[in-house]
């Protein structure tokens, strides 16, 4: 029955894969691609030459998924294959203690899942940290079983690489810290003073493995001289962003505690009744059917503990995006995969029933019924989410006019495509702002004001050929301290440049001095053309 099941279930799989190459990116992931394209054909440094409020580890890897695979949305699509390719061996190898039948309907599961949130989710940092994540569990759970010092640095090192994605992740670690200090093989009991000791003991090397992140971290800013900037970065701006919601509007006095309550208690982490319910099955098998082996449950336990806290971790950044349930949802599919574990002949029958029942369930309702919405490219989502019509159409406007050397400065925050647009021409912004949202959001606050005089400083020095501002609400923030003007850049703007192309959700201004600049004047006032031009987004 389980191969009626696991192997058409592969095969939708593997059509639902080749399908998605063909998908189009939008979102932030444009951005990280391109700001890996900076570090590698330009040899620029986050912080130094580029504003960043994002870890250094996001930064390098995005370097090297540009370095081997390129920035086309193909390579992008092969980027997140590879990525998907290593997360499911190891949640195999992670699942092989319940068996290889679980193994194999987790991994199958969890692949799915992936392709099911489809353009919206893939090479977020959220599905990036899933292979430390794994890892660390691995190191805690199965390998160095005869090396405990070993098992419980690298747990701490995989912990702390974490932190250099994304800081909020590490509360994982946390829980793998206690899953070590509880895990003894040996059934005497410790006395106060030997448990003191044993936590002592792991917390030396736990923190000894996720301290050598942390100095790579340090030691390259400060190699570029940068460690200051980015301690005051971290120190003055994680915290304005923290005050954002997921409705990107900055929070009023006292709504952020019953925002968080009620997105955390809105169902949203499970994303269907499917899985929620696939995954209570999975855990309650897990705990109370018979004749299961120790240490099954034990790593049972924790995976059950990692997702109650991955559950929770959205909450610390009151962010609650489909990609920020990544964690959560890939060890809900482990749990999940418990249904199909192969039960002995003396397991009561009604537990192998159930079991099988469970899966059949999990399999056919989760996926067979909705694979038409996993297979959907990106055009079937609200024109509010960028389309990617809009990156193309810049993208082949701006690659008909950019000559060497050239540079484009996009003002956007991560939706609307222009930097991706940039991205297809390998063209360098003139400025250190890619995240242009952070100049229109507490806009009174020092570090703010820092930014917008640097911008307006590298502007007016470096004299981009075109500036592309967005119109659309997502690519700014609303509430208090907030402002979608910016006198400065207006007046800058209005003096040496003109409108080359007004869209109806952005513009392009073009230097008055652009090679181009009077053939591009004259088109601009053929407003007929322009109408046409954006009937698409009506």
């Amino acid at each position: 029955m389980y191969g009626l099941l696991l192997v058409p279930t592969t095969l939708l799989f593997l059509l639902t894969w080749w399908r998605s190459l063909a998908w189009d990116t939008i979102i932030d992931v444009p951005l990280f691609m391109y700001t890996g394209f900076l570090m590698d054909h330009f040899h620029m440094v986050p912080v130094r030459d580029f504003f960043t409020y994002n870890m250094l580890g996001t930064h390098v890897v995005f370097r090297w998924l540009y370095h081997f695979f390129g920035s086309s949305n193909l390579g992008m699509r092969l980027a997140d294959t590879a990525i998907l390719i290593i997360i499911l061996a190891l949640m195999i190898r992670m699942l092989a203690p319940f068996g290889r039948r679980v193994a194999w309907a987790g991994a199958v599961v969890f692949g799915l899942l992936h392709l099911r949130y489809g353009s919206l989710c893939y090479l977020q940092r959220d599905f990036l940290a899933l292979v430390p994540i794994t890892l660390m569990v691995l190191s805690a759970t199965v390998w160095f079983r005869r090396h405990p010092r070993l098992r419980w640095l690298f747990a701490g090192l995989f912990c702390g690489t974490l932190l250099t994605i994304k800081p909020h992740l590490i509360i994982g670690g946390m829980v793998v810290f206690v899953y070590l200090i509880a895990d003894r093989d040996v059934p005497e009991q410790l006395s106060n003073r030997q448990w003191a000791s044993r936590f002592l003991r792991i917390a030396l090397f736990f923190c000894l493995g996720g301290s050598l992140p942390l100095l790579w971290m340090a030691g390259y800013y400060a190699y570029y001289g940068v460690l200051g900037e980015f301690v005051r970065i971290t120190a003055d701006f994680f915290p304005l962003h923290a005050d954002i919601s997921g409705r990107r509007k900055v929070f009023d006095p006292g709504e952020r505690l019953p925002y968080t309550l009620y997105m955390s208690l809105s169902g949203r982490p499970w994303g269907n009744f499917q899985l929620a319910m696939g995954t209570v099955c999975g855990v309650a098998l897990l705990l109370f059917a018979p004749g299961i082996e120790k240490r099954e449950r034990k790593l049972g336990y924790l995976l059950l503990c990692l997702v109650i806290a991955y559950a929770i971790y959205p909450c610390f950044a009151a962010r609650f995006y489909e990609h920020h349930y990544y964690p959560f949802r890939f060890l809900s599919c482990a749990l999940l995969a418990f249904c199909f574990r192969k039960w002995q002949f003396k397991t009561p029958l009604r537990v192998r029933l159930l079991s099988g029942s469970l899966a059949a369930f999990a399999i056919v309702s989760l996926f067979y019924a909705d694979f038409d919405a996993m297979a959907r490219p990106v055009e079937s989502l609200p024109n509010s989410i960028a389309p990617p019509y809009r990156t193309q159409r810049m993208a082949s406007w701006l690659a008909k006019r950019l000559q060497p050397g050239d540079t484009v400065q996009p003002i956007e925050w991560g939706f609307c495509g222009i930097v991706h647009a940039a991205l297809e021409n390998r063209v360098k912004i003139p400025t250190h702002i890619i995240w242009a949202e952070g100049l229109f959001h507490h806009i009174s606050n020092p570090l703010v004001k820092d930014l917008r005089k640097s911008f307006m400083e590298d502007l007016t020095a470096n004299k981009p050929r075109f500036v592309i501002r967005s119109k659309m609400e997502w690519d700014y923030i609303t509430g208090h301290d907030c402002s979608e003007l910016f006198e400065e850049l207006d007046a800058l703007l209005k003096r040496d440049y003109f409108v080359a192309l007004d869209s109806r959700d952005f513009c392009i201004w073009e230097s008055n001095t652009s090679p181009t600049a009077p053939e591009d004047r004259a088109h601009a006032s053929d407003t007929g053309e322009e109408v046409e031009e954006v009937r698409w987004t009506e």
